[in-house]
């Protein structure tokens, strides 16, 4: 059975392996070990396990060796950062025992790597099972226990009923386990048994948990094996197959929500049919339609002759301006303008283009209240074209406008908080940054120097974002400006600063040129390193954020005429063709499938836009969806 010496959570590398980490070092047929780069033994298999003594919490050296320095053969630093990948066949004395020592450096999918030692001895009288002996013990436990997760996962497929499935799935369980004869199997889901329970109520039981969504729906029920020790692999197997159940009932109460969704829409469609239908032939029978619209408008409609006298006036109109009809009839129409000779300099240019739309404007009351209108005039005609005197149709704005001034003293006191935060947050950082500087330059210690480095990075990267929300907070507030200076270093003076704290984060993940286009070096053009140096990190971030797992990214330029065109490629998803213009288009975020759950603002291509054509430059994508997109942009030398 494992051993793990010393007992240690490391979900990092736990959640990484491709298989669980016992069943790895269980099907070695030698002692093995794994070793983390901080010297920590993760993991043992049980052949390691006779060749040491009880557990501790001791380095690798002392632990699996006896030693109280670090094993000669042993390129610690270089196998735990793969710059070597193993070393092989070494002789070494352990404990008076001669022994083989093979090391290799193992690199989990996130890219944490860990140290797989393994260990033959030299003397004849330890026993330990050969490869031959090992493939008859553990590969069939596992290949069972796999092929009873393709049963399972067989039987849950289709459009049967739940109860049915489990008829076919409690069978294959109960035969993929140890001493299967002996053992009963049964499951309970929402109140619900499937399978008999076991009969003697003292019986050994393993549970598992089936659960959906974060919450409980169900256990799946074991009795354990005679002699009451259930193996890594059958614990692994029964989880599984519990996990199974859990996406299983997910997909039936989807299904279940589809279907009366269905239902419902469809009853829905019905009813707009027939309320459609209704409200049309209505319409149809009335003559006087138009006269209706006018009476229960909302809106205040007013009509007027050649004179400017009202002829009609709405009972919107009565609404918002407190008059009545009667009153209202005969009189100017200047009578409610707060400002006369408007209304007249509006009337001329109506006659001129023939109306008028959203026009805002102020009316007075009957109490002498302001309201503020947005007023759509046009001239009233007859069936030949003369001219009748004006219709005009006017909505109370006073609200939204209200609302319109609170949203931007608002949007105005938002701008300054995030103008305050970020001043003060930059000039944390930078005293941190510079403390931290001076401590990596007393620094000798290479493991605190390490440490000291990440914090120096992410300060400086912290330090770059708030300079960015700054740059950004003046693009909104419109007090945006270029100051150009010779860049006699395009990669060093913006490139680089660029990935300060994101090449650290994914030291895999960025190409030093686009083979299509050419590499960055020390070319020389007029701009704003700073604002250059915002582009680039916001275009290396979505291209880290929205790449395909693992994905690679890539930049480059090429030279054209009076300027360059730069780039930065990635995998990914990439953009409809429909979307290439709208993305630079501010709050503007794709809404496919790929993107939707990736937080973001919208503001940063918008923003990026806006510093590019503040230099002279213009910005543009290609793609092709589902598998590239590739960012452009051009700036003049000068």
């Amino acid at each position: 059975m494992e051993r793990q010496i010393p007992k240690r959570n490391d979900p990092l590398f736990e959640s990484d392996l491709q298989v669980p980490a016992n069943w790895l070092l269980e099907g070695i047929a030698k002692p093995c070990a794994l070793v983390s780069p901080d010297y920590s033994v993760l993991r043992t298999n049980s052949l390691m396990a006779r060749l040491l003594p009880e557990g501790s919490a001791e380095p690798c050296y002392r632990v699996l060796a006896g030693a109280d320095q670090p094993c000669p053969f042993c390129s610690f630093t270089e196998l735990s950062s793969g710059a070597v990948a193993e070393v092989l066949g070494q002789i070494h004395v352990r404990r008076g025992r001669r022994v083989s020592v093979d090391l290799r450096s193992i690199k989990s999918s996130q890219g944490a790597r860990v140290i797989l030692e393994t260990v033959q001895d030299l003397n004849p009288d330890f026993f330990c099972l050969d490869a031959d002996a090992m493939a008859k013990t553990v590969t069939p436990g596992l290949l069972k226990k796999l092929a009873g997760l393709l049963s399972v996962s067989r039987d849950l497929m289709g459009s049967a009923p739940l109860r049915e499935k489990m008829e076919l799935v409690i069978p294959h369980v109960k035969a993929s386990l140890v001493d299967s004869e002996h053992r009963v199997v049964w499951c309970e889901i929402d109140q619900t048994a499937y399978g008999l329970p076991a009969n003697e109520p003292e019986t050994p039981i393993s549970v598992k948990d089936i659960v959906v969504e974060g919450k409980r729906r169900g256990r799946l029920l074991v009795t354990k094996p005679v002699e009451d020790l259930e193996s890594p692999e059958e614990d692994y197997f029964l989880q599984e197959v519990a996990n199974l159940l859990g996406r299983q009932i997910e997909i039936s109460d989807l299904e279940a929500m589809l279907r009366r969704s269905e239902e419902r829409y469809k009853r829905l469609a019905e009813n707009l049919k027939k309320e459609m239908w209704t409200r049309t032939e209505a319409l149809a029978k009335e003559t006087g339609y138009l006269e209706g619209i006018l009476r229960s408008s909302e809106d205040m409609i007013v009509t007027t002759d050649l004179n400017a006298r009202i002829v009609e006036f709405n009972p919107g109109a009565e609404k918002m301006l407190g008059y009545t009809a009667e009153e209202m009839q005969g009189r100017k129409i200047e009578d409610v303008w707060v400002d006369p000779e408007e209304r007249q300099r509006i009337l001329n240019a109506v006659t001129v283009s023939g109306g008028i739309q959203n026009y805002q404007t102020k009316l007075r009351t009957k109490t002498g209240e302001i309201k503020e209108i947005s007023l759509t005039l046009s001239l009233l005609r007859d069936e030949e074209g003369k001219v009748l005197g004006t219709v005009g149709i006017s909505k109370d704005i006073g609200k939204e406008n209200a609302i319109r001034r609170e949203l931007e003293r608002l949007n105005r006191n938002y701008r300054e908080t995030i103008n305050f935060i970020s001043h003060e947050t930059k000039n944390s950082l930078i005293v941190i940054a510079g403390f931290v500087g001076r401590l990596l330059d007393k620094e000798t210690d290479p493991a605190k120097k390490d440490q000291l480095n990440v914090v120096y990075h992410h300060a400086k990267f912290l330090e770059a974002m708030s300079k960015d929300f700054l740059v950004m907070a003046d693009i909104e507030s419109g007090k945006f400006q270029v100051r150009k200076e010779r860049i006699d270093n395009f990669y060093e003076q913006v490139i680089l600063p660029a990935m300060l704290g994101l090449k650290e984060r994914y030291p895999d993940s960025f190409q030093s040129y686009d083979e299509s286009m050419g590499g960055v070096g020390a070319i020389e053009l007029y701009g704003s390193p700073g604002l250059l140096e915002i582009v680039y990190r916001n275009l290396f971030g979505n291209a880290l954020k929205y790449r395909k797992p693992g994905g690679k990214i890539a930049y480059g330029v090429r030279l054209e005429q009076d300027g360059y065109v730069f780039n930065v490629w990635n995998e990914g998803p990439g953009v409809p063709y429909e979307e290439v213009e709208q993305i630079f288009e501010k709050f503007y975020r794709c809404q496919n499938d790929a993107t939707r759950d990736k937080r973001g603002t919208g503001l940063g291509l918008y923003n990026i836009r806006k510093i590019i054509e503040a230099h002279g430059g213009r910005i543009w994508c290609e793609t092709k969806p589902g598998e590239w997109i590739n960012f452009l942009f051009y700036l003049p030398k000068e």
